[in-house]
């Protein structure tokens, strides 16, 4: 069984979703991975967290179900719009149909405040679970 690059995938799924994010432009919103200290106030990183779950199905095949936290960051004062993008987030990826995955399951029912970080920049969170065969 080989293991997807499930923070790839799922960021390519979300830039094409139509939400002005992009792991493209300079700087990015977007990123499949770690981001570095110098990303704007305002974006959004997947990061695979390293729990997963899988069945075997005893034909040299199973599926596995990697755990993935979508962090939204927006800049000071922005309570409302960050809030609204990481629900637009969640809601995007919630029961998606992302291609060569079985499903894509949040959990929760929306994205939780984790308060200011160091830089007072807002951030929302939430976590979700992307099943697929390997």
């Amino acid at each position: 069984m080989t293991p997807r690059d499930v923070e790839l995938e799922l960021a390519a799924y979300l830039e094409a979703a139509g939400l002005d994010l992009s792991s493209t432009t300079n700087p990015p919103t977007l990123y499949p991975g770690p981001f570095p200290p110098s990303a704007p106030p305002r974006m959004v990183c997947l990061r695979h967290t390293g729990g997963e779950s899988g069945l075997y199905l005893g034909t040299g095949r199973g599926v596995l179900a990697p755990d993935v936290q979508v962090i939204v960051r927006g800049p000071k004062g922005s309570y409302t719009a960050t809030r609204e993008l990481a629900a637009r987030c969640w809601t995007a990826l919630h029961l998606a149909r992302v291609p060569g995955y079985v499903d894509v399951r949040c959990e929760g029912a929306g994205p939780h405040f984790m308060g200011p970080d160091g830089e007072g920049s807002l951030r929302f969170v939430f976590n979700l679970t992307a099943r697929y065969s390997a």
